[in-house]
Order: C-alpha cells, then structure tokens, then sequence
C-alpha cells in the first residue's frame, strides 16, 4: 500500500500545483487589466485548473482523513460503537466515490469522443473531465485501503480507526 499511498500524495501535490496556477493565472490577468489586455481564455484556464486541483487532491484526503467530520453524536457512543459507524461510514463512502468514478468515467469518455469546447478559447470539453474521473477513481482506491485498514484495526481495537 505505500506506493500507493505515495501516488496518493503525488496527485495531491499535482493539485496543490494546479491551484498555484489558478493562482497566477489569475493575478497574471487582473494585472494586466491595469494595461487594456488581460489573459486570454482566463476563465477556461482557472476553471480547468481548480477542477484539476480539487479532485486530484481528493485521494489523498481520502487517505488521511482530512476531511470534515461531525462527532457530536457519535462522540457519546462506545468505542466498538465508534468503530462500528466509522466502518459503515467507509462502505457509504465507498459507494459513493464508486459511483461517481463509473459516472464520470463513462461522461469522460463521451466528452472526449465529442466536439464539445470550452466558451473562451475552445479547450476540448474532455480535458474538464479527465482530472473529475481520474480523482473519483482512485478516491474509490483511498477509501478501499481506509477499509482494509479500519477492519485490520478490528484485531487490534477500535482505538486503531481515525
């Protein structure tokens, strides 16, 4: 699991990478607004690369379980209790992600067989989907390997589950 959890952390940095270049792209273009131009095809460029980043980052966030959770409730359960949410958590988030992966690979592949371009400069419509597709994918891997590890943590405790 350890080159995939090195690929998991690689896909997140090409997405903190693709966030940068929003980044520029954008300042680049409010700067030079100042002096009657701007980037061309900003908006086409900024949109594909915050889409790149979010759901290229999104593995790895999977992984560590760096998204939000709400323990309010399940704070006042036992800890058996905790692990027995924690792991039908996983599994509904294993189908969800499951799904979105099948989806937006098949809209993928449909997007790439099309003519379909973006307004500004007429990026092929499939470059928007490929990084959605690639991200829900291996956000299917990440949560698979947080169950292998959370059902691992059975035989150790609940104590062993994040």
């Amino acid at each position: 699991m350890r080159i995939f959890d090195s690929a998991f952390r690689y896909l997140a940095l090409v997405g903190a990478g693709s966030f940068a270049v929003a980044t520029c792209i954008t300042v680049a273009d409010v700067v030079l607004r100042q002096f009657a131009s701007g980037v061309l095809g900003a908006v086409d460029y900024v949109q594909l690369f915050i889409m790149s980043g979010a759901f290229l980052a999104m593995p790895y966030a999977f992984r560590v379980n760096a998204h939000v959770t709400l323990d309010l409730v399940s704070a006042l359960l036992s800890p058996h209790s905790q692990w027995m949410l924690a792991i039908v958590a996983l599994f509904l988030t294993l189908a969800f992600c499951a799904l979105l992966a099948f989806y937006t690979s098949v809209s993928a592949v449909d997007m790439l067989q099309s003519s379909d371009i973006s307004m500004n400069i007429g990026l092929p419509m499939g470059l928007y989907w490929l990084p959605f597709a690639l991200g829900m994918l291996v956000s299917t891997l990440a949560v698979g390997f947080n169950i292998v590890d959370a059902l691992s943590a059975q035989n150790t405790g609940p104590a062993g589950v994040a």
